[in-house]
């Protein structure tokens, strides 16, 4: 991982690490709320040495044996001794607080502190542990030259010593947001859906064609799709102008739209793609050969008992089943009615000789089944020019797409490209879980709705590349 690929997985889970961050802080907070105040007070006393010299004694502080019997002395503050004195002097014992000395780096300086839940019982318990220490110091060392004074009493504290809330804060903050750098990861590293462009071009080894976000007017049924968003609308545009550019020597007359599995929105994308072609002005056919699960009649809110089936059956003849949809003259072929052998008609020389047939003067799109359920989609594809893959956005799993991709190779299937399906509104980009074209597709929204008269009536008329007709011209 690059230093911008972890950037990039930062801003796309920024609020997962907010919360977690925040979710940290909380219960850091809520540790200290629960814990019993605990009050610190420290006494200050020194090791002095007297030094006998011409008839007079000198206290001599810092001498190297008033720093060693210092530091003899710290044992002293746990033992039996000095607890004894402790309890005979206040008449508590030590177990209402907990003691600890330590000595100054190159003094004799011995500091006592002593920590209680009252703030003056802390106070009084370092006192009277630091006076006890010296007097059973000073006991022990019996007629030496060597004695423990105090130098400086306990105060008593004003605000606890624990807990401390500020960095148990911080702490817990430090926990979760590691704890949302750590889901961030995983979740890199075990999703298995396809969320953006570079993951459907990797997993289909082939080139993008377009990405269509998720928009109401791509889902609805029965009336067939209304107009969308403009976003939308320039998103099939984009896909129309990408195709036209796959090949420009040798341009595809018969192109199958197929998915992995069910569902991933093939039928709306073919449709769709259908309308915007015949408004450019091109002659367009879209069969629907999902002879198991039909959608384009419904979609287009035509009759689809006769078509396609019928057709290949020689029950009917081509020009009384083809259907005139849409206000630009796209050409629609239904499914018929299911067949029992959906797989032999579509794999046939009569299914190819029909597809021939269509594309000596119009483009062909076919609405094929999908890959992995049957065997039709690939048997198709041995008879079309070029085969596109139609992968939804966090639906579809990255090794559904390479086991269509290698089923379709197997055939020696023409894979053209790749359409990312129902991308969420921020848009999809080649970073993990954000970025790209989000701030593009807002961009359309802002153009297309500026309040300019010329352009807004320009927008308008291009608008209706996607109305189709809710009847059939015949």
């Amino acid at each position: 991982m690059t230093v911008l690929d972890f950037v990039k997985l930062l801003r796309a889970n920024l609020l997962l690490m907010v919360i977690t961050t925040l979710l940290g802080a909380a219960a850091g907070w809520g540790f200290s709320l629960v814990q019993t105040p605990l009050y610190t007070s420290s006494s200050t006393g020194f090791v002095v040495v007297e030094a006998q010299g011409e008839g007079q004694s000198t206290v001599l502080s810092g001498s190297d044996l008033a720093q060693e019997r210092a530091q003899s002395y710290l044992p002293l503050i746990h033992s039996r001794a000095v607890q004894d004195e402790i309890q005979r002097s206040t008449g508590s014992t030590v177990a209402h607080g907990t003691l600890s000395a330590d000595v100054a780096p190159n003094s004799n300086l011995i500091t006592v502190s002593a920590t209680a839940s009252d703030a003056a019982a802390a106070a009084d318990l370092a006192n009277a542990a630091l006076q006890a220490t010296a007097d059973v110091a000073n006991r022990l060392e019996g007629g030496s030259v060597v004695r423990v004074e105090a130098l400086e009493d306990a105060q008593v504290p004003a605000s606890p010593s624990s807990p401390d809330t500020i960095r148990n804060v911080l702490y817990g903050a430090g926990f979760g947001l590691l704890a949302g750098l750590t889901i961030a990861f995983l979740r890199r590293l075990l999703d298995v859906n396809v969320r953006t462009t570079t993951d459907v071009q990797q997993a289909a080894r082939a080139g993008l064609l377009g990405t269509l976000p998720r928009d109401d007017a791509f889902q609805e049924s029965g009336a067939g799709a209304s107009t969308g968003s403009p976003r939308a609308m320039e998103a099939v545009r984009q896909l129309r102008t990408n195709l036209k550019f796959v090949s420009i020597d040798n341009p595809p007359r018969t192109i199958s739209f197929t998915s992995a599995n069910p569902g991933e929105g093939k039928s709306t994308v073919v449709a769709s793609l259908g309308l915007a072609l015949a408004a450019a002005g091109d002659r367009v056919i879209v069969i629907d050969a999902d002879l198991r699960r039909p959608r384009q009649a419904t979609l287009f809110g035509v009759e689809g008992r006769v078509g396609l089936s019928e057709v290949l059956a020689g029950q009917v003849p081509l020009e009384d089943a083809l259907q005139v949809v849409g206000d630009d003259g796209m050409v629609l072929l239904p499914a018929g009615r299911t067949p029992p052998n959906p797989s032999e008609l579509l794999g046939s020389e009569r299914m190819k000789s029909l597809l021939e047939q269509l594309s000596q003067d119009s483009l062909v799109l076919v609405d094929a089944p999908p890959v992995l359920p049957v065997t039709d989609s690939t048997l198709l594809a041995t008879s079309v020019d070029g085969t596109v893959l139609v992968v939804k956005h966090a639906k579809t799993r990255r090794e559904h797409v390479e086991v269509a991709r290698d089923m379709l190779g197997k055939v020696q299937a023409n894979v053209i490209g790749v359409v990312l399906n129902e991308t969420p509104a921020k848009g999809v980009g080649s970073d993990y879980y954000g970025g790209g074209y989000g701030a593009t597709h807002q961009a359309y929204d802002a153009y297309l709705h500026a309040p300019n008269r010329a352009r807004s009536t320009s927008a308008h008329a291009r608008s209706k590349d996607l109305r189709p007709l809710r009847r059939s011209r015949s």
